[in-house]
């Protein structure tokens, strides 16, 4: 059937598009045209035949959620806030899918679990139960095996399939959360660009534009203004409608609200520069609010995360030392808690805090400037007789200035040393097994803990991480020491234009009283702009160079407000507040996490301090007495497992000071390389005092 066919059959079958929402392809039909379908039938009987029409063209499943949409509108509403941009029945027929899917590899896995358990001998010693001598209860002992193997395929099946039917029905909400922080994080400066752009004489419709095309500075809030431009120039709606609209589809209340204010503003004819000023102090000021819950929540975090992985693993620590002295149970529900469970919950750590602080992330720094930025020489140039010359030359220059600064590329990206440092690492690791200096065996690591482990693990980590921090910081360095001279040289360069002097001369003063990285860019700037007549494009070309987020969005609402207004004292005003209000923000939270962050660290020295007195008071005299022996009796534990369990003890520390230093990073800064260097720092003191010990 194609789109506008009427499906109707002989009279007596009914178009797709009943009123349970229409289809993909058709409107929904409004009940009281429901008749004219099917006339002459109760809407019991306009409901089967509905079923039967879109079961015989989207298939049962999809005509099962399409006949139900009263059920599903939550989920649509959610789906188009997250932009999914399908139907909540394409989408639950999706899910399906996976869930049916993941089922049968969870009934897969338990199969494959029954057999190996089978295998072992582990349901040898399972006996009928002695509560319930039945026949039934002495068939399934006999058959235990198949009982077994049917259990276990039921269960994990069911399980499997029910939570990935879960995980998909909730994702889209989970979305829509991160939408939704995103648009109230970022909408207080939004507001702020947009005065900017209303000051310097922009109508409204050309701001909304503007906001539409800045994505790369303003994400998500940038898309939602993009949907009001759409939704006139495609749908051809007038504003007042098209704000209306994303007024009702945009998942954040300030959002929202905004939009109720806007248009009341236009509703009323009231001044829009005026308005978007009053916002923006407002908003400015709930984003300080939002911060502080923000911050009080990373506060608790930090708190569980000294409960979980410092006071929880003691306790496990000690408990198993006293299962082993009395039962003999082994080190390897210890190994199994220090290798997976405890790198496992720190990497989940590290996720929820990312979640928690999504929003706050920043948004992409490069801004696309205009096609005189193209690389590529058109065909007239290529056959000058000199371009081959010009061509060499400039390969020639571009070397040198490789071999005069071979660490520009790592200073401007340090994630490149891992280019570099991850081969050569794993050379020097292949060259010590080679060599026969370090064997990675666990009786090795058990003989000799300290030495192959230093060898094999730590020398590998501190060979990639210490590069990589190192630029890290020097990378971070500057873009603090940027963010903080940025508002006061806004206000030098506000000054001096409301007496008169001009930008490029502006800056020139501004140059002149700052030093560092930031005066050297902004005489480029001044030059740029004498040569090439071009604001908007010399500061772009700033921002894409630095790539600093607060400098980006400065950069993005001076090169529009020259556009607008000859006038740009107010509109450097404006810059220079919204980058102190950013700039008051991240020192806020650092001042607020960093007495948090020094908890955390010192729960990891507690956490050293304990494992040292249990491996130097506990298994340090056990070795030299009676009880190290093979000899059964009420207490006793194998030289073996204490080998063991100090290298386990050992293992831990390193593993405690890698995830505390990098968990500790990514609360204080919200970046985890920042914590590289406190990794770095607790493993050597772990590697030191068990040298010393």
């Amino acid at each position: 059937m194609t789109e506008g066919d009427d499906p109707t059959t002989d009279g007596g079958t009914a178009d797709t598009t009943a009123p349970d929402g229409g289809t993909a392809e058709s409107p929904p039909v409004p009940e009281y045209e429901s008749d004219q379908y099917v006339p002459g039938t109760d809407p019991a009987v306009r409901t089967g035949v509905r079923e039967q029409v879109l079961t015989e063209k989207f298939g049962p499943v999809r005509a099962y959620f399409k006949t139900r949409p009263d059920r599903h509108w939550k989920l649509q509403e959610r789906l188009n806030q997250a932009r999914f941009g399908i139907t909540y029945d394409v989408y639950l027929t999706r899910i399906a899918a996976y869930a049916v899917g993941t089922g049968l590899v969870g009934a897969l896995t338990g199969f494959t679990l029954a057999i190996v358990l089978a295998q072992t001998g582990a349901f040898a010693s399972i006996d009928a139960p002695a509560l319930v001598p039945t026949a039934f209860a002495q068939a399934v002992y006999e058959n235990r095996v198949v009982v077994a193997a049917v259990g276990s395929v039921t269960t994990l099946g069911v399980l499997s399939g029910s939570m990935a039917w879960v995980v998909g029905y909730r994702y889209p909400s989970a979305v829509v959360d991160v939408r939704r922080r995103k648009l109230d994080v970022t909408l207080p400066h939004a507001i702020v660009y947009m005065y900017a752009l209303s000051f310097g004489g922009m109508g409204l419709t050309a701001v909304l534009r503007r906001m539409a095309e800045a994505e790369n500075t303003y994400g998500e809030v940038a898309n939602e203004f993009d949907m009001i431009v759409r939704d006139v120039d495609v749908f051809g709606n007038d504003l007042f409608t098209a704000i209306r609209n994303a007024r009702n589809l945009t998942p954040s209340d300030n959002l929202e609200q905004f939009f109720d204010d806007l248009l009341s503003v236009l509703d009323s004819g009231g001044e829009l520069t005026t308005f978007l000023e009053d916002e923006s102090e407002k908003y400015m000021e709930r984003a300080r609010t939002e911060q502080q819950s923000f911050l009080d929540a990373l506060a608790t975090l930090s708190e569980i995360f000294v409960v979980a992985f410092v006071a929880a693993p003691l306790f496990v620590v000690v408990t198993m030392m006293m299962l082993s002295l009395l039962g003999n149970v082994g080190t390897l529900p210890l190994a199994l808690i220090v290798y997976v469970v405890v790198p496992l919950g720190m990497a989940g750590f590290l996720v929820a805090i990312s979640v928690l602080s999504e929003p706050y992330k920043q948004p992409s720094h490069e801004l696309q400037l205009d096609d005189r930025s193209a690389a590529v020489p058109d065909g007239g140039v290529q056959a000058h007789p000199y371009f081959d010359t010009f061509r060499r030359i400039r390969r020639k220059e571009w070397l040198q200035e490789r071999l005069a600064d071979p660490t520009a590329l790592f200073r401007a990206k340090p994630i490149a040393t891992l280019l570099l440092t991850v081969p050569l690492t794993l050379l020097g690791i292949g060259a010590l097994v080679t060599t026969g200096l370090a064997e990675p065996t666990p009786e090795a690591f058990i003989a000799e803990p300290v030495s192959t482990t230093a060898l094999l693990v730590i020398a590998p980590f501190l060979a990639v991480a210490v590069p990589l921090s190192i630029f890290h910081e020097l990378a971070r360095r500057r873009d603090r020491e940027i963010a903080e001279r940025l508002p006061d040289a806004l206000d030098i360069l506000a000054s001096a234009n409301q007496m008169g002097v001009g930008l490029t001369e502006g800056l020139d003063l501004v140059a002149r009283n700052l030093s560092g990285r930031l005066s050297t860019e902004l005489r480029q700037v001044s030059n740029d702009i004498r040569w090439n007549n071009d604001i908007q494009r010399a500061l772009l070309g700033l921002a894409d160079r630095l790539q600093v987020s607060q400098l980006t969005r400065t950069c993005k609402i001076l090169a529009e407000g020259s556009r607008s207004t000859g006038d740009l004292h107010r509109v450097l005003d404006i810059a220079a507040e919204d980058t102190r209000h950013r700039y008051r923000l991240a020192r806020d939270r650092q001042q607020t996490l960093s007495s948090y962050t020094a908890v955390v660290i010192i729960g990891f020295l507690v956490y050293l301090a304990v494992i040292v007195i249990i491996n130097e008071s506990f298994l340090g005299p056990i070795t030299g007495s009676g009880l190290v022996s093979g000899d059964a009796g009420p207490v006793s534990i194998s030289g073996d497992a204490v080998a063991a369990y100090r290298t386990l003890f050992f293992h831990s520390a390193i593993i405690q000071g890698i995830g505390t230093g990098l968990i500790t990073g990514k609360l204080s800064d919200n970046q985890v390389l920042t914590g590289l260097k406190y990794s770095i720092a607790l493993v050597l003191i772990a590697l030191g005092v068990f040298v010393v010990l």
